[in-house]
C-alpha cells in the first residue's frame, strides 16, 4: 500500500511591490517628497521646524523623491514574478478605466467652471487647487487600469 503523497509547499517570491528593497525606497520617496513640501513652503514641520538639511537644497528635494519613486519602480518591474500561463486581464479593467477618466474630467471641469464664481461645494470648495490634483489622479488611475484592460 502507497503512503499519501504530502502536498508540496510553493514558495512565493519576494517579487514586484512586496520586494523589501522596492517597499523601502517607495516609503523613503513618499517621506522625502513630505519633507520636500514643508522645506519648499512656509510651513514647518508639526512639533520639529526646519530641517536644515532639507532646506538648504531647495528644489533639489522634488528631484530626489522622484528619482527614488522611479528606482522603487524600476525594482518592482524587474522583480515582478512571471504571469501564470493562460493568465487574463481583468475583466471590469475597461470599465473601471472608463468610469475613472471620465471622474477626473469632470472634477477638473467643474473646478474650473466655479473657481471664479459664489458658488460654493461643501469640502469640494474648500480644497482649492487641490481638486486639479485629485482630478489628475483620477485621469492617472484610469492609465494604470488600461493597463490591466485586454
Amino acid at each position: 500500500m502507497a503512503s499519501p503523497k504530502k502536498p508540496v509547499k510553493v514558495r512565493r517570491t519576494l517579487g514586484g511591490w512586496r520586494h523589501p528593497l522596492a517597499l523601502a525606497l517607495l516609503l523613503v520617496a513618499i517621506g522625502w517628497a513630505v519633507g520636500a513640501f514643508f522645506a519648499t513652503s512656509d510651513k514647518d514641520f508639526p512639533k520639529v521646524g526646519t530641517v536644515p538639511f532639507l532646506s538648504d537644497i531647495n528644489g533639489w528635494n522634488w528631484g530626489i523623491a522622484i528619482v527614488l519613486a522611479l528606482v522603487a519602480t524600476s525594482i518592482a518591474d524587474r522583480t515582478r514574478p512571471p504571469a501564470a500561463p493562460g493568465s487574463r486581464g481583468w475583466r471590469y479593467a475597461g470599465v473601471a478605466m472608463s468610469v475613472s477618466a471620465v471622474i477626473g474630467l469632470l472634477w477638473v471641469v467643474v473646478f474650473y467652471v466655479i473657481s471664479n464664481t459664489t458658488v460654493h461645494i461643501p469640502f469640494y470648495s474648500d480644497l482649492g487647487q487641490w481638486n486639479i490634483l485629485i482630478g489628475m489622479g483620477f485621469i492617472i488611475a484610469a492609465f494604470g487600469f488600461a493597463t490591466k484592460w485586454e
